[in-house]
């Protein structure tokens, strides 16, 4: 009954996620840089909650990672933060309802890619 209730939150987060993603545009879109970091998890246990606890750490810290700094007192920095925020969570839900999907199927993939554009 977890695992239903599980899935069925990862589904309905992804549907949200795509949909986010779909909304964050920006004027300066052009002049973006392209940021990626590998999450790592084939050391997990994924039908496990400790697992997938643990991915889902790896995920928010490498969002952190590539989203990196800002200034506060720069509207443009903070702008442009919060779009890379917006995005780079929105491809950790991919991904994290990709790593789940394949590891229920027993193909599980090695890595993800969290990318901002």
């Amino acid at each position: 009954m977890s695992n239903i209730i599980f899935t069925k939150s990862l589904c309905a987060a992804a549907a949200i996620a795509v949909t986010a993603a779909g909304f964050s545009v920006s004027a300066s879109a052009q002049n973006r840089t392209v940021r990626s970091v590998e999450v790592s998890y084939a050391d997990l246990d994924l039908a496990s909650e400790d697992g997938q606890s643990t991915l889902q750490g790896r995920l928010k810290g490498a969002v952190r990672k590539v989203c990196g700094s800002y200034d506060a007192r720069n509207l443009t920095e903070v702008q442009d933060h919060g779009i890379c925020m917006d995005q780079a969570n929105a491809s950790a839900q991919r991904a994290s309802v990709t790593i789940m999907a394949a590891a229920k199927s027993d193909k599980p993939a090695e890595t993800a890619m969290l990318i901002s554009n």
